[in-house]
């Protein structure tokens, strides 16, 4: 299967959707099936990598960018509606 989202640094725990996801689709990198959508992931937005807990950082370009308001599962959509802004 070709790729169809990006991981732009290995300790990143989302990708960016390259296309439009459908759920139960597989999240392919380079290559590589990581996960399965569990929802629709829209084109440009992120997807959990891995399972994330209510308060846990998501990293992209290796930094914490936001951290999350709930409970997301792997293959899950990571956007505005489950994270803030990381409040320090």
């Amino acid at each position: 299967m070709k790729n169809n989202a990006i991981k732009v640094n290995d300790k990143d725990n989302v990708a960016v959707a390259a296309q439009i996801i459908l759920k139960g689709s597989p999240i392919m990198v380079d290559g590589q099936k990581l996960v399965d959508a569990v929802e629709d992931i829209p084109l440009g937005h992120k997807v959990a990598l891995a399972p994330f807990s209510k308060g846990e950082n998501v990293i992209r370009y290796s930094e914490p960018i936001v951290e999350t308001t709930q409970e997301i599962p792997a293959g899950g959509w990571v956007h505005v509606h489950n994270t803030q802004p990381i409040m320090s």
